[in-house]
């Protein structure tokens, strides 16, 4: 009887996975909160904006005249 070798079965969305996300997966959430906030901070030193861009298909967007 021949032995049939089997392959360890990967599911397909692990595959998808890239390091980073890996890497930020086996964070806790309160890593993930410092690492969040630490990237906000660097995006706002880098000229960022946290107001919104104006969306005319919002029923709540009025233009400015």
């Amino acid at each position: 009887m021949k032995s049939v070798k089997r392959q360890k079965f990967i599911p397909k969305r692990e595959l998808e996975f890239v390091d980073e996300d890996i890497e930020w997966m086996s964070l806790t959430p309160s890593q993930r909160i410092k690492e969040t906030t630490k990237l906000w901070q660097l995006y706002l030193a880098l000229g960022g904006s946290l107001d919104p861009e104006p969306d005319p298909q919002s029923p709540f967007y009025f233009q400015e005249a």
